[in-house]
């Protein structure tokens, strides 16, 4: 996936590999879960939808075309503080508070199903991102 350049070594290869894959895994997760909020018309509050674009949609992605390209440490900071952010955002409003966005707010038929396992998949791999950002920032 990334082809490293004399500059970096094979566990800075692996590592920025792990931080794409995790990526990669968001922008697929966030999009089937964004397509199951849309099925169920949850609301959100003006900052909310702010913060779900920025950091959430597209942090990530910038993030890891940094680091395709071999900005490694402003990459991976970006993946790092993307992924924290969107992880505590997720555990927040889908496990901790009660509201539309909560995981038993949903009904299991259809959409509810996909809605409760991205939620928890999403916060999968945002933890793993994270853990793959820090260790491209250690190695690099």
């Amino acid at each position: 996936m990334f082809t490293a350049s004399p500059a970096f070594s094979t566990a800075t290869d692996r590592n920025v590999t792990r931080a794409l894959v995790m990526t990669g895994m968001h922008v697929v997760g966030t999009i089937v879960h964004g397509a199951a909020h849309e099925h169920y018309e949850i609301p959100m509050e003006p900052w909310q939808k702010i913060f779900i674009w920025v950091v959430i949609v597209v942090a990530p992605p910038v993030a890891g075309v940094l680091l395709w390209r071999g900005s490694l440490r402003l990459g991976a900071w970006l993946l790092l503080v993307s992924m924290g952010g969107s992880l505590l955002f997720g555990m927040v409003f889908h496990f901790l508070l009660l509201g539309p966005d909560h995981v038993s707010s949903v009904n299991m038929q259809g959409w509810g199903a996909t809605f409760q396992a991205t939620a928890f998949l999403l916060a999968v791999t945002e933890a793993l991102g994270m853990a793959a950002a820090i260790r491209v920032l250690r190695a690099s």
